[in-house]
């Protein structure tokens, strides 16, 4: 997931093998968003709809379980 970052090197591709395809990112498309915000509501959505359940470890991870 595109969250902010140079998307230049994606112009000398072809994405998805689809020739002409731009690239977006989530900050061109939302504005101004830190990577850290989109990862904790993304981890929070995944836990939610793939019935997983956080546990800390004794390392201090995150391990998921369902």
């Amino acid at each position: 997931m595109n969250v902010d970052m140079d998307l230049e090197p994606f112009r000398r591709i072809n994405p998805c093998g689809y020739a002409g395809l731009a690239m977006t990112q989530l900050s061109d498309q939302a504005g101004q968003i830190e990577f850290s915000e989109v990862s904790a509501r993304l981890r929070a959505q995944l836990v939610k709809h793939l019935d997983y359940a956080e546990q800390a470890t004794l390392t201090g991870g995150i391990n998921h379980y369902d």
